[in-house]
């Protein structure tokens, strides 16, 4: 009985270990500066948010976001988490048309299994 508890207890917690694990080392979502992904960037992890405030670089300055899969990034029009809002759950190249193109001046990331 013992011998079959010790590998059956191993076993559960490298498996609980793994669903935690699963956006370790690598941001859940990316703003970056220009479209296509270029340019500077500011990574977020699981749970972040960001305030950007008037006269900070980064206020009004996204151009495309990536969000990994189980992510999502909820942008703001305006700081503290104000204004109109987009909600994104996958990567977005360029706003284009969308009027979100150097709009964004807050936002908050989240994932389903962190």
């Amino acid at each position: 009985m013992k011998r079959l508890l010790i590998p059956t207890l191993f076993a559960s917690l490298l498996c609980a270990g793994s669903a935690s694990a699963q956006f370790y080392g690598e941001a859940a979502c990316v703003l970056f500066e220009d479209v296509n992904f270029r340019g500077r960037s500011l990574e977020m992890g699981p749970d972040d948010s960001v305030n950007f405030r008037g006269g900070e670089f980064w206020n009004d300055r996204v151009s495309s976001v990536l969000v990994r899969r189980g992510c999502t990034l909820v942008a703001y029009e305006n700081s503290g988490r104000r204004g109109r809002s987009i909600e994104l759950n996958r990567r977005v190249r360029g706003f284009g048309d969308s009027g979100w193109n150097d709009r964004i001046s807050s936002a908050e990331c989240y994932c389903d299994q962190y």
